[in-house]
């Protein structure tokens, strides 16, 4: 399970790896700005900066795709591969294939590309604990196509393969974007990272993602009955 800290204001913080943060440092950046990987420094998509209005094009076209087929989106999802503890080992000396990193990396910088697609008002990354399991049980509770929402997530689970689980979880993703509801994409790109290791680390998040979704559904939950009871 993540480790987490509770901020000042109640909310609590996952602990990132430092594979972790350096996802949410790149979503970060292209959706509210700050210095390029290229050394500049840009507006973000939310302030209509010209440079990540175009980074996120070339990311959203490049989702679903595999690691290496799009070069011009090589400096957002190409990790540093100077530090062990962000790249991973794997990466000295690399071969042909991608970096279990890699394909964490571009699968979680291309779904935020997805999400943040003509949304203006506010980033759809965020730093607070919203993982993928919090972010659809809050969103399946009451809704119209419950029913479905859930039965794509348990597809997520139990996808017997990367590219059927990267699909399933574009799918959930289009709907988070239809309900401005956020995610932490570092946390997810270290989730998705550890669904590629061994079944131990695997289940664990599972695990975790089905606590969360749990704990958002009976959020909504109790506010829903404590409105309906006033």
């Amino acid at each position: 399970m993540e480790q987490s800290e509770r901020g000042k204001s109640n909310k609590w913080y996952p602990k990132l790896t430092p594979f972790g943060k350096w996802v949410a440092g790149r979503v970060r950046l292209l959706a509210t700005g700050g210095r390029s990987p290229s050394g500049i420094i840009v507006e973000g998509y939310v302030q209509g900066g010209s440079y990540a209005t175009a980074a996120l094009a070339k990311l959203r076209r490049s989702a679903g795709h595999e690691v290496g087929a799009d070069p011009d989106v090589f400096e957002w999802i190409l990790l540093d591969v100077d530090d062990p503890g962000v790249s991973g080992w794997y990466s000295f000396g690399a071969g042909e294939n991608p970096t279990p990193e890699e394909l964490a990396a571009h699968a979680a910088i291309t779904l935020f590309a997805m999400h943040q697609q003509s949304i203006h008002e506010a980033s759809m990354h965020t730093d607070e604990w919203i993982s993928l399991g919090r972010a659809v049980g809050h969103m399946a509770y009451g809704n119209f196509n419950s029913a479905g929402i859930q039965s794509m997530y348990d597809r997520l689970q139990t996808a017997s393969s990367w590219k059927e689980m990267v699909r399933h979880a574009r799918s959930l993703v289009k709907l988070l974007k239809r309900e401005r509801i956020p995610l932490n994409y570092g946390l997810l790109a270290q989730d998705l990272l550890k669904l590629q290791s061994t079944r131990e680390p695997a289940n664990h998040v599972r695990l975790q993602w089905g606590r969360d979704f749990q704990s958002a559904w009976n959020i909504q939950a109790k506010a829903a009955n404590k409105a309906n009871a006033e």
